[in-house]
């Protein structure tokens, strides 16, 4: 009777443990795929717009952040328009692309005129317009502890540059992001084929997101990336099953 009441109580055991194993596995959502975050800065819209047919038979979602808008003709903000409608982020990239530390620290500017100048003026502008950017990338990479707790006032993540040869400050999760530090990928950061791939290849391998920053796309300018390169970039995702992500969707 005690040898039975025994392996009652083992069978009951290993059922609980069973069902509570599973339950520790639980978890809300689904498990985030890595992934790259492909950015492009400036006011280049003409230049993107050309390259939307492209974007959209590859799958390929990026974020856009804007500058200078003040100086947009109708038709530039109606391309925008259209490149928001094929699921890319708008996001934002100041009012007048100046250097935000120069501005305050060289120029004798209060913080709040920063901020009124180059975020609330030009963001002002974009809400009239129907465009409400919740993400920010600073001019020329310029930034600072105090910018940063300002500028997420108005923004659910603001984006840096990696101006370092560790690439691995620019793998980073695929949520809950408030500051990123962008790798660049044009022909003025002077980093290889092999350094991309080998960083997609580490976004990868842990689960992450790489953060991408270009400006032009296949244009004489140091700050526009090759067809080639990007080429490369969208078939490795492809071959390895990465996701597109907006900095939007990584900072939530």
């Amino acid at each position: 009777m005690a040898k039975k009441l025994v392996l009652a109580l083992s069978a009951f055991v290993i059922i609980i443990a069973f069902f509570s194993g599973c339950k520790k596995f639980e978890k809300e959502g689904h498990m985030q795929e890595p992934g790259v975050v492909i950015t492009f800065d400036d006011d280049r819209v003409d230049n993107w717009f050309e390259y939307l047919p492209m974007m959209d038979s590859l799958g390929v979602k990026a974020t856009f952040y804007i500058c200078k808008y003040n100086r947009f003709t109708a038709d530039q903000k109606r391309k925008l328009g259209i490149i928001r409608s094929h699921g890319h982020e708008i996001a934002f990239h100041t009012t007048n692309h100046y250097n935000m530390e120069d501005y305050v620290y060289k120029s004798r500017h209060t913080i709040d005129d920063l901020m009124r100048c180059e975020v609330e003026a030009g963001l002002k502008l974009m809400n009239q317009d129907g465009f409400y950017p919740t993400t920010f990338a600073y001019p020329y990479g310029a930034h600072n502890a105090v910018f940063d707790k300002m500028l997420m006032r108005y923004f659910k993540s603001v984006r840096a540059l990696n101006g370092t040869q560790d690439f691995s400050k620019s793998v980073v999760p695929t949520q809950h992001n408030d500051l990123l530090y962008g790798l660049g990928i044009d022909k003025s950061s002077k980093r290889s084929d092999p350094d991309i791939i080998n960083v997609l290849q580490s976004a990868k391998n842990n689960n992450a997101c790489v953060v991408f920053v270009s400006h032009d796309i296949n244009t004489p300018s140091k700050f526009s990336t090759s067809l080639h390169r990007l080429i490369q970039i969208f078939e490795f995702v492809k071959k390895n099953n990465l996701k597109y992500y907006t900095a939007s969707e990584i900072s939530d």
